[in-house]
């Protein structure tokens, strides 16, 4: 069974915005057909983009380490305002990376532990 799932872009329901009364008539309509249909619905929502500090406390790195990494290019960053911010899919591909060094860096000791018969 699939799970319908609706998506909000934050400047579609700012405040003013013009269309404000489509996405919410889009969401009533959404909430009404999953009550007819005996559903819950759940309301949450995802991380666009992260602080340099966020990346840093998320990768155990420190803040100026992550500022450098943005200078040089090494972490793709998006400019808000006057402040660079790193794209979720960003810090999932760092995050990712580094486990897999972590992994990769004890493995030999892993299979040790597991396959020998000292």
């Amino acid at each position: 069974m699939i799970t319908p799932v609706m998506t909000l872009a934050p400047d579609a329901v700012r405040s003013g915005s013009a269309t404000a009364a489509v996405w919410e008539r889009a969401l009533i309509e959404f909430v009404h057909q999953a009550s007819d249909e005996g559903k819950t619905v759940v309301i949450s929502t995802d991380v666009e983009t992260m602080t340099p500090q966020e990346v840093a406390r998320g990768l155990n790195l420190s803040r100026s380490t992550v500022s450098r990494r943005i200078a040089d290019g090494t972490i793709q960053s998006v400019k808000v305002g006057n402040r660079h911010h790193v794209p979720y899919p960003e810090f999932r591909r760092l995050w990712e990376d580094s486990i897999g060094k972590a992994v990769d860096a004890s493995i030999d000791d892993i299979e040790a532990e597991l396959f020998d018969d000292d």
